[in-house]
């Protein structure tokens, strides 16, 4: 019974955690802090689970919550756990000596879990390892309570046995709901993301022009956006190959997100087509945002490591902003309807220009690419 209500909490937990594949990276503190508090809580509840071997003894699979939260989660949520596990224990049957014993045990539980995280072992050695040190404890503490070996040796086989096999069953479990986690976000990075620049998607780009329009409209904030495109990207393709405008239009999206800055979303729409969805920003500021980006697109040289050549570009943007240059439009697609009308503007009139839906804002030509 213990084991089949672990799977659930681990499934439960599965499911809260689906955006932290663990090692893709740092946990914050609130997550390590919200993991130990709620295993703490699934411990509690395997002592409603629990069977009397004795006098206000009574035994469970309480420490594999420490064990499984230590090895996944790190040395923080261990304590943590191992903590609330030990306060839980005699809030529910009351103060005794025994009890006490029990509470100590736990937070001895949670200080060698927390320890032995820290080890870089496998994760499955590091179950084993925590798990021969827990039921260690736990004969130490039965013998402390029972003051009887042969009771002690009546009950402490049977449970050394059950927290083995309970410990490699619960390890493939969380593998799986684990690697489960880690494929349901690399499809829903790859829903989202330009596989070649790694840049939001055009799917992302509406889903976030979307969000960021209702938010505009709900707090009267402006809304600015930019809409980019190479010049003369074709002729690129055709002297380069194609391999090299895949070089070039990584470049960009290196340069878009470095000169966008936060909290800026840069997606790549299509061909050489990119996006910069500025929000909070007004027509003035998304104007020099944009002519920084023009700047630094025209004095950047790419490399061509494949063909050793260098080359460079310029880019066409064009800039809108709500509701300066949409009025009372209900939805985004107005504010990419302007900002189209003011690329366009830029291409039809000379390219290697930022142009606003409202007025153009004219840079020198580039000299001769090379």
């Amino acid at each position: 019974m213990n084991i089949c209500i672990f799977v659930t909490f681990l499934f439960f937990s599965g499911v809260l955690s689906k955006k932290y594949v663990i090692g893709s990276r740092p946990l914050s503190m609130p997550v390590k802090v919200n993991s130990g508090l709620l295993f703490g809580l699934y411990g509690i509840i395997l002592m409603n689970y629990s069977f009397p071997v004795g006098p206000h003894v009574i035994a469970d699979m309480r420490h594999l919550t420490v064990v499984v939260v230590g090895v996944y989660m790190g040395w923080l949520p261990a304590l943590l756990c191992g903590v609330v596990i030990g306060i839980g224990r005699i809030a529910l049957y009351g103060w005794s000596s025994a009890a006490l014993i029990a509470c100590v045990a736990m937070l001895v539980v949670g200080v060698l879990c927390a320890y032995l995280s820290t080890f870089p072992w496998s994760r499955l050695t590091k179950m084993n390892v925590m798990n021969a040190a827990c039921m260690l404890v736990i004969f130490i503490t039965l013998s402390l309570n029972l003051e009887n070996m042969e009771t002690v040796m009546r009950y402490y086989p049977t449970q050394l046995v059950i927290s083995v096999i309970a410990c490699l069953f619960l390890y493939l479990i969380t593998e799986h709901i684990d690697s489960s986690n880690m494929l349901f976000a690399q499809l829903e990075k790859r829903a989202s993301t330009d596989h070649l620049t790694q840049l939001n998607n055009l799917r992302q780009f509406e889903w976030s022009l979307h969000h960021e329009w209702a938010g505009a409209q709900l707090h009267g904030q402006e809304l600015s956006l930019l809409v980019i495109d190479i010049d003369h990207f074709k002729l690129v393709n055709d002297t380069y190959g194609h391999a090299a405008g895949d070089e070039v239009l990584r470049g960009l999206g290196q340069i878009l997100l470095e000169q966008a800055r936060p909290p800026a979303i840069v997606s790549r729409n299509g061909g050489e087509e990119f996006t910069v969805l500025l929000p909070g920003c007004s027509s003035v500021l998304a104007a020099a945002t944009a002519e920084r980006i023009r700047k630094a697109v025209q004095a950047h040289i790419f490399k061509l490591p494949s063909l050793q050549k260098k080359l460079r570009i310029t880019v066409s943007i064009g800039v809108a902003t709500h509701p300066h240059d949409t009025g009372i439009a209900e939805s985004g697609s107005t504010l990419v309807e302007q900002a189209d009308k003011a690329l366009y503007h830029a291409k039809n009139s000379g390219r290697n220009k930022v142009c606003a839906a409202s007025q153009s804002l004219h840079s020198a030509p580039l000299p001769a690419e090379k």
